[in-house]
């Protein structure tokens, strides 16, 4: 999670005193916030915070940097207006989904207006088999909604969050993620504490789709980045491999879409190549999501790993 919002962390930690204000002071921000989205109707709320956030997020070079890098791998064809319209969709997507995590909880009370579920049949047996389920998704549309799952089919979903810095927002972010309805554990134990809520009979869920430097080099939009294979890893231990996305629709709907269970291409295979496999079928999964929706793709830190100098100033052969 980031340590600071609204302040350059550079300048902050220059000037040390000055880290407890900000942090009270971007805690204040947020909780004004979360008080003006509870006294308005939430399409004026996610059009607010959409266009708010997605203003001054913009406006962060560093971060508008990153997020231009990501897209030219995933519209390398584009113009360059086109790809730039898709970055600024981008951070208008980080207003809309603060919106969505802010009034969770009214969007399931709601949820005859708001919400519909699509279960493919092979996942819907595993429910009712009260399996322990690793949930898969990406950071695209309104991923925080696909938690709900478990509160609208009776499953215990383990929601495995990272800390927050500022003591204040992690109380304001944990407040907020309680209406999940599932343990919140925090992710300090890493893949130990999956295998503990799995172990338990507790289902988990995560994003998978951003990078990790100790992951394996898998494509991604035809280009080999580190990748997770943790989800991979879960589903040859015996736990079912279940994508889920949350589909922004019309009006304020939202389709949650729970896909078939993943398998590995061929089974009889050596262990590392069904979990390369998986990891390539999850990949796959993620690209087409994100080639549906590029502006709901919320890519705010680097993806594919920075270019090799020494290998571009190589002589040719």
């Amino acid at each position: 999670m980031a340590k600071y919002y609204l302040m350059p962390k550079g300048l902050v930690e220059r000037i040390g005193w000055i880290q407890t204000p900000v942090w009270l002071l971007e805690a204040s921000v947020f909780y004004l916030l979360l008080g003006f989205a509870r006294i308005v109707p939430f399409r004026v709320a996610a059009v607010v915070f959409s266009r708010l956030l997605g203003k001054f997020g913009y406006y962060n070079e560093k971060k508008r940097r990153v997020v231009r890098r990501n897209v030219s791998f995933v519209l390398p064809d584009a113009s360059e207006t086109a790809r730039e319209d898709v970055v600024r969709q981008i951070f208008r997507s980080t207003g809309l989904a603060a919106a969505e995590l802010f009034l969770l909880g009214r969007l399931w009370r709601r949820r005859a207006r708001h919400l519909e579920f699509s279960i493919h049949p092979e996942a819907q047996a595993a429910f009712d088999r009260k399996e322990a389920i690793v949930f898969a998704t990406a950071h695209v549309g309104a991923w925080q909604l696909c938690n709900l799952i478990g509160r609208e089919y009776g499953l215990t979903i383990s929601v495995i969050y990272t800390q927050e810095p500022n003591p204040w927002l992690h109380k304001f972010f944990l407040a907020r993620r309680r209406a999940f309805g599932g343990p919140l554990v925090p992710s300090t134990g890493g893949a130990r504490e999956l295998m503990r809520e799995l172990a338990a009979g507790r289902s988990v869920g995560a994003a998978f789709d951003t990078r990790i430097d100790q992951g394996e080099m898998v494509p991604l939009f035809g280009v080999p980045t580190p990748t997770s294979t943790l989800p991979a890893m879960l589903a040859q231990r015996g736990y079912t491999l279940v994508p889920i996305r949350a589909v922004r629709l019309p009006n304020c709907r939202y389709r949650i879409e729970v896909l078939a269970p993943l398998s590995p291409s061929a089974p009889d295979a050596p262990r590392t190549e069904r979990i390369l496999d998986l990891t390539r079928q999850l990949n796959a999964l993620f690209e087409s999501w994100i080639r549906e929706y590029p502006g709901e793709w919320v890519c705010m830190k680097r993806r594919w790993p920075k270019p090799d100098p020494a290998a571009a100033k190589a002589p040719d052969v």
